[in-house]
């Protein structure tokens, strides 16, 4: 009983962890971008992005032992990114996002999600497909930077330190290596505490994938998203949700495919995916005719998603 209780601690440890691995990499790579003097946009679609996306990825990577909780991972932080934070944000302050200027990361955004269900369809995700996700990343990363056009003055030095220590590149990249240990440190307590806890409540690891695992890994996003929202920083805000979801079911689920071959359930094929497909397909919407997201969206956005955790509670065999 004394060992249980030790692993099960590792959930609350490894959040703390992921949290602030995650915080202290992304202010990190965040403040070398902005040296570079990379846009907003950019900086959220791809820094922030990969930032707040890297607790997925080294919880997909610890996860080998485990495969079903991969899947569950990736597919249930997809959900929570736009149902509860893109729809609390909304619900809290109108999310403004001209879709002229993201459309090609939009379309890239449905074009990945529907990636992974055309893979799934077999019921399995092989390491073949894991690679081919992987590489889609590489070509969506060159084709962004390459069509995306400069748009004013770079943000070179906007919330950097001026001068001193902290404002040196050393110490932001000795910030991004520490955020990187701790994200793997914080993944494996969590990963070992969430499997003792399916094991010890007789829960299906899919199940514990979506909720714990994937609630968990998206404090991040959330924190993010929250933080942008207050800030008024839009870009940002629907940059890094993108982005996260771009690299989440390329880079994240590719590189735990690549490791081990990913089994999908027909709850996950017919219901998780079809719903995470559902979410993203709702955020891009809003953006395509509104250029933005409103608060009666983001309210729809957030009871949908309250909707989905009941229906897991209430339909058990969804696991």
């Amino acid at each position: 009983m004394r060992h249980v209780a030790w692993v099960l601690l590792g959930i609350p440890v490894g959040i703390v962890l992921l949290y602030y691995g995650s915080e202290w990499m992304v202010d990190g790579a965040k403040n070398l971008a902005l040296r570079l003097g990379v846009t907003p946009f950019a900086v959220g679609l791809t820094v922030v992005a990969f930032g707040s996306s890297a607790p997925e990825f080294a919880t997909c990577v610890m996860s080998s032992e485990a495969p079903a909780l991969i899947l569950g991972n990736i597919v249930g932080s997809n959900i929570a990114n736009v149902g509860l934070a893109i729809g609390l944000v909304a619900l809290l302050t109108p999310v403004v996002s001209k879709f002229q200027a993201i459309r090609f990361e939009m379309w890239s955004m449905l074009a990945v999600i529907a990636m992974v269900a055309l893979f799934a369809a077999d019921g399995a995700i092989s390491r073949i497909e894991g690679l081919a996700l992987v590489l889609s990343l590489f070509v969506f990363v060159y084709l962004t930077f390459r069509l995306k056009k400069p748009d004013g003055e770079p943000v070179q030095d906007r919330g950097v330190p001026a001068g001193g220590r902290e404002g040196s590149l050393a110490f932001q990249s000795v910030l991004v290596l520490v955020g990187i240990a701790l994200l793997f440190l914080g993944a494996k307590a969590f990963i070992d505490g969430a499997k003792e806890l399916a094991a010890t409540l007789g829960a299906a690891e899919l199940l514990v994938g979506l909720l714990v695992v994937a609630l968990g890994t998206s404090l991040p996003e959330f924190s993010i998203c929250i933080m942008a929202g207050v800030k008024g920083e839009n870009e940002i805000l629907v940059s890094n949700i993108v982005g996260s979801i771009i690299f989440n079911s390329t880079l994240a689920l590719g590189a735990g495919a690549m490791l081990v071959s990913i089994p999908v359930s027909d709850p996950a094929l017919f219901y998780h995916i079809p719903v995470m497909a559902a979410f993203a397909l709702a955020m891009f919407l809003s953006v395509r005719f509104r250029d933005g997201i409103g608060r009666l969206a983001g309210g729809a956005m957030l009871v949908a998603y309250l909707a989905y955790v009941f229906s897991l509670g209430l339909f058990p065999a969804l696991a």
